[in-house]
């Protein structure tokens, strides 16, 4: 009987801390991105965030982009199936450009 109530409670403990890791995870992505788009915006004011988490920067030259992506701490790293790669260390993301259409994107 008490093995019963023991395993039962370690279940709904386990079960609680896996929903608010979760949370806190979808939390966090979500925020970084906001972020990555506001400090954007503060460079690039004529930005705009399309569905799935994609930055039309179409108005501005690849130059210009690639320009702000490094003042913002981002590094070139390497073109990657019609996009360029960015890295930035201090917050270990990736954001990659996609050169046709001019927007940016957390997807490689």
């Amino acid at each position: 009987m008490k093995k019963i109530k023991v395993k039962t409670l370690i279940d709904e403990i386990t079960k609680r801390v896996i929903v608010e890791l979760k949370e806190r995870s979808n939390t966090n992505e979500g925020t970084g991105f906001d972020n990555i788009f506001n400090n954007l915006k503060n460079i690039l004011p004529d930005i705009s965030m399309l569905p799935d988490n994609i930055i039309d920067v179409s108005k501005y030259k690849e130059s210009e982009v690639i320009d702000a992506l490094k003042n913002m701490g981002y590094i070139y790293r390497k073109p990657t199936g019609g996009k360029l790669h960015f890295f930035n260390k201090k917050t270990s993301i990736s954001v990659y450009l996609i050169q046709k259409d001019l927007k940016i994107t957390l997807i490689p």
